[in-house]
């Protein structure tokens, strides 16, 4: 190390309450050791190397000009296995060429593709819905989001096997991102056990021993047999896709499937799980989180839903049918989104773990430092706000500021910003705007003066801590759209 390379300032906290700082109310501990420390500290944590959170400007502008060579990805402190070979745990050019597999299937056109299909399966949620019934907004919208998975990741919308695809994702997926499973990595460090839950997965998969998908003597017992279950399901379609060998699949498992790498060969089997199981976690469990949060503003903000709810009905006017395209991209509804992920970003920060001593702002860090742009922090800082930081207030989005990649990060940036961020804003965007117009909600959070609930961590992103539950009090029938807001 060299000796002039240095930690910023550390809390006396023992590694395991810091641990448990990033656990339930992250957002108050990080405030916390803001308000103690300034801008960048250093926090610790069992089983792995110090960790540098950051919302300072000039270490965030050069964190994003880090070139790949200079820190490893392969040191992520993720404790759920999904793969070690999944693009986000790749340097250099193995990340780089990962991403150009995977960018395809979410670029422009696919979105336009996609967007009609979303907007049914939209729709056919909010047509189940009945007065009188309460739903907790993170998960009936994971459970959209699931569905909407299965279609992107498996082109299907229906059926049995759909069926069983999306209990297994979902079992996995909260089994794997539980509240003791993240304990077990915050405590022993979450890369050491992400690596033992996949060595443990690949010895029972190679075994062909499925599991009976129960709880047991070990906690990480069940997690590890849907595991299994699922990637042999993802493994048995891979091998009827290379048997079809259909160039006209555009869905993400049989584009990755059919493709080849530099030799002629097909990719591994384990390599396509490992990316399914990964757009799996980051479209879950990032769509659950921002949509919680989005969901609070909207009920403290009756006029920004009004807003909302004319916006669609002038587009639905001017188009004269329902067009998922053009209400996925109207400006006010967009601005609403990136309000509400500014003040409440789902991810607080993300991460590169350097190789080597590195200067970045003020700081000279040793190497093995994780550092992080402190997203939650960086979104409320008034220098780049204004006084109003605090204040939901959508509108700043359309008064000609703009801001920039250091300055507005929800999805991470640089050369590892989330391949997926176009897909779940998309989303996000279409279920909000059918929420706002048909249905009426009824919450705790009506209260626009009232605070906001506790934040805790869930599947490595922030979520109220208690849900969001919400009581349907009316739903407008789907036909509304083809009436003029004057009638």
């Amino acid at each position: 190390m060299n000796a002039e390379a240095k930690l910023p300032p550390i809390p006396k906290d023992s590694k395991i309450k810091q641990a448990l700082g990033l656990g339930i109310g992250i957002w108050d501990y990080m405030e916390a050791n803001q308000k103690k420390f300034g801008d960048t500290f250093t926090l610790t944590l069992p089983g792995q190397g110090p960790m540098v959170w950051s919302c300072n400007q000039a270490l965030i502008k050069d964190v994003l000009r880090l070139k790949e060579s200079q820190y490893d990805a392969s040191l992520v402190q993720l404790p759920v296995d999904i793969g070690e070979n999944n693009t986000v745990f790749l340097n250099e050019k193995q990340h780089q060429d990962a991403r150009k597999l995977i960018i395809p299937s979410f670029n422009a056109k696919r979105l336009k593709d996609r967007a009609h299909v979303m907007h049914e399966i939209i729709t056919r949620h909010v047509d189940g819905f009945r007065p009188g019934q309460e739903h907790n907004i993170p998960r009936l919208v994971g459970d959209m989001t699931l569905d909407v998975i299965c279609f992107t990741l498996l082109n299907l919308t229906e059926g049995e096997r759909k069926d069983r695809y999306k209990d297994l994702m979902l079992s996995w997926l909260l089994e794997s991102c539980s509240d003791t499973m993240f304990t077990i990595g915050a405590m022993v460090g979450a890369r050491g056990f992400r690596k033992f839950l996949h060595k443990r997965y690949r010895k029972q998969a190679a075994a062909g021993k499925m599991g009976n998908g129960k709880k047991g003597i070990l906690p990480w017992k069940r997690a590890v047999d849907l595991k299994v279950q699922l990637a042999e399901m993802l493994r048995e379609d891979i091998r009827a896709i290379r048997e079809r060998n259909n160039e006209d699949e555009v869905h993400v498992l049989s584009v990755l499937a059919r493709t080849k790498d530099a030799d002629g060969r097909y990719l591994d089997e384990e390599r396509i799980i490992a990316e399914a199981t990964g757009l799996l976690i980051a479209g879950h469990e990032t769509s659950a989180a921002t949509s919680a949060w989005f969901f609070i503003w909207l009920q403290k903000n009756p006029r920004v839903v009004k807003k909302i709810r004319d916006e669609v009905e002038a587009c639905i006017q001017e188009e004269g049918r329902y067009d998922a395209i053009k209400v996925s991209e109207l400006p006010y509804l967009t601005a609403c989104l990136n309000e509400s992920q500014r003040l409440t970003p789902s991810a607080v920060g993300f991460i590169r773990w350097l190789r080597e001593d590195t200067k970045l702002g003020d700081h000279y860090l040793p190497a093995g430092t994780a550092v992080l742009p402190n997203v939650y922090l960086t979104h409320r800082d008034p220098a780049i706000y204004g006084d109003d930081v605090l204040e939901y207030r959508p509108e700043r989005w359309q008064e000609g500021k703009k801001y920039g990649p250091s300055e507005f990060l929800p999805f991470g940036g640089g050369a590892r910003a989330c391949v997926g961020m176009n897909q779940g804003r998309q989303q996000l965007k279409l279920i909000v705007a059918e929420f706002c117009r048909r249905v009426v909600w009824k919450t705790e959070f009506d209260d626009p003066n009232g605070p906001l609930p506790r934040s805790r961590m869930i599947g490595g992103q922030t979520e109220p801590e208690k849900g969001v539950m919400a009581r349907v009090v009316s739903v407008a029938p789907y036909e509304v759209e083809a009436q003029s807001s004057a009638a």
